[in-house]
């Protein structure tokens, strides 16, 4: 293990887990610290492997119970954590984690997150078929994201959006908005050239054959 990835393993085990502690421990602030629990936290939750989760869940909750103090990494952990939790279709915990950082959000500040956790806890409301949250979702979305600073910079976030929002306004039976909202999300899956000369995959739709059919039948059925 060099001097710079120790705390960036994509596998754990005892003999990782000891260098780990060593080096947690020798590192000069609690701000480092939490840092590097995060970091190592978020590896393992991208793991394939469910032990590595396991732990990378216990390491990203060390975070909050030894350093809740260090704002910059406990928000970034917590919609870290909301990530994974909605992509283990755990919809409660990603509701917990998702709130924490919106919340956030509504008294901070937006800076050192995606800056759209509050559109992902609108997707866990939407995909958990809380129906009676559907009308909280749109609007956590909508005046909400608005009025507290919400930004789309990249067209894969306007994307996002637009999906989301048709998503959820076919749902609530908000038949032109779902229509418009559909329409807007196929064009902007046209898009091929990339945002950025230097990082050409940044910003890059990357939408499946099941989220264009999805969102061509949610034209077809709202403009019958």
């Amino acid at each position: 293990m060099s001097k710079n990835d120790w705390y960036i393993n994509s596998i754990w085990n005892e003999q990782i887990e000891t260098e780990f502690e060593i080096r947690l421990k020798k590192s000069r602030s609690n701000f480092h610290k939490a840092q590097y629990l995060r970091t190592q936290a978020y590896c393992l939750l991208n793991s394939d492997i469910k032990s590595f989760q396991e732990k990378g869940i216990q390491l990203m909750n060390r975070l909050f119970e030894d350093y809740p103090n260090e704002k910059f990494n406990v928000i970034q952990g917590n919609e870290m954590l909301g990530d994974y939790y909605l992509r283990m279709k755990s919809f409660d915990n990603a509701e917990k984690h998702f709130r924490i950082v919106t919340e956030y959000y509504y008294s901070e500040t937006r800076s050192g997150t995606t800056g759209l956790a509050d559109l992902k806890l609108s997707e866990t409301l939407l995909k958990s078929k809380k129906s009676d949250k559907f009308q909280e979702a749109y609007l956590l979305a909508t005046d909400k994201f608005e009025k507290t600073g919400g930004e789309l910079n990249m067209n894969s976030d306007k994307f996002y959006y637009a999906e989301l929002m048709a998503n959820l306004c076919n749902i609530m039976n908000r038949k032109e908005e779902a229509s418009q909202y559909a329409k807007d999300a196929l064009e902007l899956s046209k898009i091929s050239a990339p945002e950025f000369t230097r990082h050409k995959t940044v910003g890059l739709i990357k939408a499946s054959i099941e989220q264009i059919e999805n969102l061509n039948e949610i034209v077809k059925k709202n403009n019958r």
